[in-house]
């Protein structure tokens, strides 16, 4: 948890994101979701933090080519 995490969007969708417990700028936070746009399908959706031990090597490889929109 912090800065760059790695997350998942109900589609199946790996991006990564400023995820920061107890706080969100961009998103709607909801318990452990978030409501949020996912950059790679661009809609809407639930995401949730996943382990990068977890991924597969072109898992981790996609979720670092796509990021959303940082704030400055």
């Amino acid at each position: 948890m912090g800065a760059n995490t790695v997350v998942r969007c109900r589609r199946g969708h790996l991006f990564t994101t400023i995820w920061i417990p107890g706080g969100s700028l961009k998103a709607v936070r909801l318990g452990w979701w978030r409501l949020q746009r996912c950059p790679v399908g661009r809609h809407w959706s639930l995401v949730t933090p996943v382990k990068v031990a977890d991924l597969t090597a072109e898992e981790k490889q996609g979720a670092s080519e796509h990021r959303d929109v940082r704030i400055p």
